[in-house]
């Protein structure tokens, strides 16, 4: 499974998951929203390569 890389999406491909996770007065200095986008991407894609890899093992446990 070759998935994309999170990093070469927009901010505007983004913008479903950023106003889901947007905090408007963090104070915090890095594009908070933009970077747990990304992050959220990479544990989505993970969670999914993890999901093909168990029924990948359960199916050579049964054979």
């Amino acid at each position: 499974m070759n998935l994309p890389n999170p990093t070469q999406k927009t901010k505007k491909e983004y913008q479903d998951l950023v106003d889901l996770i947007r905090l408007p007065d963090s104070p915090v200095g890095i594009d908070a929203q933009y970077t747990h986008a990304i992050i959220i991407t990479y544990l989505q894609q993970i969670s999914a390569r993890l999901d093909e890899l168990e029924t990948i093992v359960s199916t050579m446990k049964q054979q």
